[in-house]
Parts: C-alpha cells; sequence; structure tokens
C-alpha cells in the first residue's frame, strides 16, 4: 500500500463579527477550541465588537458528533493522526483568511486570539503568516512544546498575554508552570500571564479588558 496526499479545492467557513471596511483598525482572528463551532463561539464576542474592531472566526476543518452518530457536532483543528500535514493545511487556511480580511480592511492591524487548542494551532500558525500580527491573546489552551523557530521568532515580536482558569481541568498549575519555564528557557518567550476563577472557559470581563488593553499597548508601538 503506498499513500498520497493530493491538494483539492475546498470551501471552509469563516464568520465575521463587526464589519471589514476601511475605517476597521484592529482585526482579531480568533481560533476555536476542540468540539466547538463557530455559530456558537463568536457569542463571547459580541460586546467587544465596535465600529472600528472585527473579529474574523475561522473554522478547524474536522467536523465530528459530539456523542454517537448524531445530535450536537463539534470541530476539531486538528488529531494526532497525519498531525504533520494537518498542521500545514491549517497554516493554509488561515492565510487565506488573513489576506482575504485584509483586502477587506487593508487599514487594519491583526491581533491572534486562540481558546483552548484553538491556541497551539494560532501560535504555530504566526511564523508563517504574511500578515503581520501585533499581539496574541492565549486563553485556556496548552502552548506547542514543540514551536518551530520562525513561530517562535513572530512570538517574540508581538505581546503575548496568557489567562488560564483556577480549576481548569486540562491546564492544571503545574502544567502551566511548566510551559512558562519551558518558553522562557527555551524560546525567550516571557508573556503576561494573568489568572481568572473558574474552569475552561472564558471570564467575559477579563476577555473585554484584555482585547482592548492589547490593542492599545501595542498601539504604542
Amino acid at each position: 500500500m503506498s499513500t498520497h496526499f493530493l491538494e483539492v479545492r475546498q470551501q471552509q467557513r469563516v464568520d465575521v463579527l463587526g464589519e471589514l471596511n476601511a475605517n476597521t483598525t484592529d482585526i482579531w482572528l480568533a481560533l476555536h477550541g476542540y468540539g466547538q463551532l463557530v455559530e456558537y463561539f463568536q457569542r463571547h464576542f459580541r460586546e467587544s465588537v465596535s465600529s472600528s474592531r472585527a473579529f474574523v472566526f475561522p473554522q478547524g476543518a474536522h467536523k465530528f458528533y459530539l456523542q454517537g452518530t448524531e445530535g450536537r457536532v463539534g470541530a476539531s483543528w486538528m488529531t494526532k493522526e497525519d498531525r504533520l500535514t494537518d498542521i500545514d493545511n491549517q497554516r493554509f487556511y488561515l492565510d487565506e483568511v488573513c489576506n482575504w480580511a485584509s483586502n477587506q480592511a487593508p487599514k487594519a492591524r491583526f491581533h491572534m486570539l486562540g481558546f483552548s487548542q484553538g491556541v497551539a494551532t494560532g501560535m504555530r500558525f504566526l511564523g508563517y503568516s504574511k500578515v503581520t500580527f501585533h499581539s496574541l491573546l492565549a486563553w485556556a489552551g496548552s502552548w506547542p512544546p514543540d514551536l518551530d523557530e520562525k513561530s517562535q521568532l513572530a512570538t517574540r515580536a508581538l505581546h503575548m498575554s496568557a489567562w488560564f482558569g483556577t480549576k481548569d481541568p486540562f491546564v492544571d498549575e503545574a502544567k502551566k508552570q511548566e510551559r512558562i519555564k519551558h518558553y522562557k528557557e527555551n524560546y525567550s518567550i516571557v508573556p503576561d500571564v494573568g489568572t481568572y476563577e473558574g474552569k475552561h472557559t472564558f471570564d467575559s470581563n477579563i476577555l473585554a479588558s484584555e482585547i482592548a488593553r492589547l490593542e492599545q499597548l501595542t498601539l504604542k508601538r
């Protein structure tokens, strides 16, 4: 048996909150977590939309039933199966999304926001994007332990803020501290790190505040 990977044309879903036009100053590329759909993920950001700020939500190409063979559907960015190929596909897909958004809003600055699995997906993409990202908000995610040199350089060049829940079953305190140490010692990446009371979800007040804060910080750079 032989295995081949073919490039094929596909249509992928992208939702947008806000307006992409000449007046848009900030675009947030927001990447959902495992088992989520952008239809529901985008609800966390409705209060942060403004006349100059828009959110772009690509949806992971993998879709599946969350339980059994019917009912609710979720999406994911990748699994361990054909992992490296999926990472390459993600980069191509996200780059197309960014190019499209940039053409719609040519004066806008780009920011990355990832939740859970979307954090690793976004960080692996940073070094391969044709647009420049000014900040990264990594929420409740486990940062990739194998970040390559291109994405290391891109991450060091922006302002990174990371938030973790006090009761998150997927990223406990030990795992958080191990990742912070690994990034500092091996990649020279030292982000702002904060905690919120709660599990594997958003704190809406902190989320809105961080989005505004990162825009202001990067505006001064």
